[in-house]
């Protein structure tokens, strides 16, 4: 039993080694605070941030550089701290209330991105523990989109099937 057990511990070593290895060259990240560029994945036409910082990464699958056994769709994983001003901020507020839409059932932690600065980490800890969260009602990130409101800013998730 013992020697299967190693056997297993290193064929799973192995596999892990080569798959980590495999997916990385595929594998896109970038970390930012140019608001151009996260323009280009969210839509900022009817709600423009005045400051931003998000984390991107792009999973491409397509089998265009490196050979993939079986060449898929790719994935992407947005993160994104979008800051507003009071006045922005407060419009946004007032047309949310206005529409339809059911509670999210998000969890504050999902939202706790390890690359926050720490004054939000605790803005986020310290909000409402009844907030149920809100759909993406202004960016276009459709049913993959998920939002978290604290004061003057909104933290967004967005990733792909």
């Amino acid at each position: 039993m013992k020697t299967h057990s190693k056997k297993l511990i290193v064929l799973l070593t192995f596999l892990g080694v080569f798959c980590c290895k495999e997916s990385s060259k595929n594998i896109t990240e970038m970390t930012s605070s140019d608001i151009e560029k996260l323009d280009k994945l969210l839509n900022f036409e009817k709600f423009r941030p005045t400051k931003v910082k998000f984390k991107y990464v792009f999973i491409d699958n397509s089998g265009q550089n490196e050979r993939l056994s079986v060449p898929g769709p790719s994935d992407y994983y947005l993160e994104a701290l979008l800051e507003f001003d009071s006045i922005t901020f407060t419009k946004m507020k007032a047309i949310e209330k206005d529409m339809e839409w059911i509670e999210q059932n998000h969890q504050k932690e999902a939202f706790n991105f390890e690359w926050l600065p720490q004054h939000i980490q605790q803005e986020l800890d310290t909000s409402n523990p009844n907030y149920k969260g809100h759909p993406d009602l202004f960016f276009n990130t459709g049913s993959n989109g998920k939002i978290w409101y604290l004061n003057n800013k909104i933290l967004i998730k967005k990733y792909s099937n």
